[in-house]
């Protein structure tokens, strides 16, 4: 079936620690996990969903989620996110340039042909870099997700609880839908109801 509309919601967990006291060790990021939630309107207002996650706990390389990420992205479609500039996009960035050169540019490769494209920030309109850290709490009805704060990110990356951390970033990236859906003139009565469906299920 062709697909006629695509959307890929984008969300990640980084860590940040500071820089030494001393001066001895500049600030860094370190990428946690991603995900991307993919929605697809086909032929007659029929839409399709599916999110792909992954994480890494610390001790792994950050190599292993841009491979990851490189397959899992799609060629093209209208990129949402919460805060992109500021949250999502930097962390990838930073990964991108500390690891391995190859594995680096085959994402950055990717990433740009989706970014460059009509991106969509969802946190612009409440705030921007201001907003609330996540999408959930400027959701509509109260219709929240079970997303971890930034002390429960570090823990999970720090002991290997990739699990939690999949679990955050899918959180993320099902609330950005969500309030896209709340406050999109594009997205009809039939996005909502398929996507409901297909949470449910």
């Amino acid at each position: 079936m062709t697909v006629i509309t695509r959307y890929v919601t984008l969300a990640v967990a980084s860590v940040d620690t500071p820089a030494s006291t001393i001066g001895t060790l500049p600030a860094t990021s370190h990428l946690a996990a991603i995900a991307m939630l993919v929605a697809e309107r086909h032929n007659q207002d029929e839409w399709r969903f599916v999110v792909h996650a992954e994480a890494i706990g610390a001790g792994e390389s950050e190599d292993r989620l841009l491979a990851w990420a490189s397959t899992a992205l799609p060629d093209r479609g209208t990129v949402l996110g919460w805060q992109l500039a500021e949250t999502v996009l930097p962390p990838l960035l930073a990964a991108s340039e500390a690891g391995d050169p190859v594995t680096g540019r085959t994402f950055l490769d990717r990433l740009l042909r989706l970014v460059t494209a009509p991106s969509i920030d969802l946190a612009v309109e409440h705030g921007g870099a201001g907003a609330p850290p996540s999408p959930e709490l400027v959701l509509p009805g109260g219709i929240g997700a079970d997303t971890l704060d930034a002390a429960g990110v570090e823990s999970a990356w720090a002991f290997g609880h990739t699990r939690r951390l999949v679990a955050h970033v899918e959180a993320l990236a099902i609330a950005t839908w969500r309030l896209w859906l709340a406050r999109s003139s594009e997205a009809d009565l039939a996005a909502r109801v398929a996507f409901e469906a297909w949470v449910a299920s």
